[in-house]
């Protein structure tokens, strides 16, 4: 089924959060004036585009970022071309021929699909299909959704939030005169067009490859004729059929009672025309639960109040999820749900998950729920740390009632989200506050030397992690400069000198933040951080490591790192630092045009 409708009555922002809400699988294709995109979803989830240019492709990305050369992707696509039918995707083969490892495919891919959401965030007028019809294998590729999904799928709405504020930067820094490349010019070709160009035959339908792991743009950039655009994007209808798919044994009158309830709590939120501008774009519940009905009405009656809502069934991903959100400054609270949604009604191996996420995260806000008359799971809850426990219906008995019970439930869940991040946002600062801030710009004004300065915002972040360093950049590695209780205790004052380089050849999350301008905070395996500064310093308690740069004219002249060492991850502001950080680099423009000014004048 195909459903067309036009970006003036829904901005694409909202288009990606239906489709992830209702987890839908398919092709989304935006036409517009300036040309067409395609993004891929499989069930809800990202796995692939298809950028507006041409000339901007994953394997350029991925020379871009330099997590592969020219001569490896030349390679690959050379192996590509000789394997023939049994040709794998361009990610699936650097992959396999160790060209790349598993991470930086990840954030290749993440890049490709985040600069596409990018180029459309701004788009107010066009036309969009999306056909859940269009994931098809092609019978020249081995390669299947299943095991794409499982290797290298991104979540809808982590990536829709950073394209927001990649997409706000941007427009910030034109309206302040800024020149912005576009992307096509900073990811152009690298290899020439006739050696990258693997022929794919007459066959115009979407593959294996299109699922964000091959080239994409060598397919014809059409919409194939077969598809019949007979209905129009319809929101309420796409949770109908969702609605339909969970409570396949309940009365239609029950059923439609539901999708009124989920129209009328997203009706605002689905004619808004941009979500760039939510307030409430920092915040979002990690929902720990099998429960379909649930998690579906959860995503859909927060969105509203700018509240992302983010499921998972799986330990490791929520502990994956919970610190994504805490590296792109989002306040994540989690939310278990109770032992009867997991089936066993096991309340041992609930309470044993709520110790583990206690003591890991010791900074986020845990919500219980449980069934209506288990008081004795509920007072244990409240005993293990959980701040809020609040019961839930289940589907047993009187379903009429169940929907009843179900939409009160929900409805009251809005208002506890509503107020639960307002305590939240109060305490994410931590202990670094208004006069430890002032007290950095009034020390500020004082600094002219890039040392002086570095050091200046070297000593603020200390104040917050328990271990930093202060690395000098140069062209092939980082040297330390400082350092805060890594060698000695952080009471102890700067300590003794730590002889270690980090090494920038190769791709690593260090280089990823030198050459991107932008801090980084969350946890990271990357290989580089691993065997060069773990392996000298030690392994923090938990690895969520914090990387800060100092730019200053475009580049990079020094870079903070900073973990919290044997103790657990604290709430953290880290958008207090970056402020900080870009303050102090004008500092030093502004320094640097009083010299050039002074010089002149001697001159003359």
């Amino acid at each position: 089924m195909a459903l067309t409708g036009d970006l003036s009555q829904l901005h694409i922002a909202d288009i990606i959060q239906l489709i992830h809400t209702t987890r839908k699988s398919g092709t989304l294709t935006v036409t517009g004036d300036r040309g067409e995109s395609r993004i891929i979803f499989s069930n809800g989830y990202l796995v692939g585009a298809s950028h507006l240019s041409n000339r901007v492709r994953i394997g350029t990305v991925l020379v871009k970022m330099h997590a592969i050369s020219a001569d490896d992707l030349k390679e690959a696509l050379e192996v590509q071309k000789k394997a023939g039918k049994d040709r794998q995707p361009l990610l699936r083969t650097l992959v396999q021929s160790g060209k790349i490892t598993n991470d930086a495919a990840f954030k290749g891919l993440k890049k490709l699909i985040e600069i596409t959401i990018v180029e459309l965030i701004s788009w107010t007028a066009g036309t969009f299909v999306f056909d859940d019809k269009a994931i098809d294998v092609s019978p020249d590729c081995s390669y299947h959704p299943g095991e794409m999904e499982q290797e290298t799928s991104l979540d809808a709405q982590m990536v829709l939030m950073d394209a927001l504020r990649v997409f706000d930067e941007r427009e910030r820094d034109k309206q302040s005169g800024q020149k912005v490349a576009s992307y096509d010019t900073i990811f152009a070709d690298v290899l020439p067009s006739a050696e990258t160009v693997i022929a794919a035959g007459n066959n115009s339908s979407i593959t294996a490859d299109i699922l964000g792991l091959a080239d994409l743009d060598q397919l014809e950039n059409r919409i194939p004729p077969s598809i019949a655009l007979t209905e129009i994007f319809d929101p309420e209808e796409i949770h109908r059929q969702k609605i339909r798919e969970i409570l396949t044994d309940f009365p239609a009158d029950g059923q439609e009672s539901f999708v009124a309830f989920l129209k009328t709590a997203s009706a605002h939120a689905i004619t808004a025309k941009s979500t760039s501008q939510q307030e409430g774009s920092s915040r979002a519940f990690i929902l720990f639960s099998m429960d379909a009905l649930l998690t579906h009405a959860a995503m859909t009656i927060c969105k509203n109040d700018g509240i992302l809502v983010f499921a998972t069934r799986e330990e490791d991903e929520l502990v994956r999820i919970v610190s994504r959100c805490q590296a792109i400054n989002v306040i994540p609270s989690i939310v278990i749900d109770s032992p009867e949604s997991f089936g066993s009604g096991n309340k041992e191996s609930i309470t044993a998950l709520q110790l583990r996420i206690r003591n890991r995260y010791q900074g986020v806000r845990m919500i219980q729920l449980a069934a209506a008359q288990d008081y004795d799971f509920t007072l244990r809850s409240f005993r293990e740390g959980m701040q809020v426990v609040i019961p839930r219906p289940h589907k047993v008995g009187d379903k009429q009632q169940f929907i009843a019970d179900m939409i009160m439930f929900l409805e009251s869940f809005r208002m506890l989200a509503r107020s639960f991040f307002l305590h939240e946002t109060a305490i994410s600062s931590g202990t670094y506050g208004t006069p430890q801030l002032l007290e950095f710009f009034r020390s500020l004004q004082t600094r002219d030397k890039l040392r002086d300065v570095a050091d200046l915002l070297f000593q603020s972040t200390s104040q917050v992690f328990e271990r930093s360093i202060l690395f000098s950049v140069r062209p092939e590695d980082l040297s330390v400069d400082r350092s805060f209780g890594v060698i000695s205790e952080k009471n102890d004052g700067l300590g003794p000198d730590v002889m270690m380089r980090i090494p920038l050849a190769g791709y690593s999350v260090f280089r990823d933040v030198i050459e991107g301008g932008e801090p980084f905070f969350g946890e990271s395996d990357d290989e580089v951080l691993q065997e060069h500064l773990f392996a000298e310093i030690g392994r923090p308690l938990r690895q969520t490591i914090f990387l800060l740069p100092l730019k200053s004219f475009g580049q990079v002249k020094a870079l903070i790192y900073g973990d919290f060492g044997k103790k657990n991850v604290p709430p953290v502001s880290v958008e207090i630092f970056w402020i900080q950080a870009r303050y102090a680099g004008l500092v030093l423009e502004n320094a640097a045009y009083r010299q050039q000014i002074l010089m002149t004048k001697q001159r003359q």
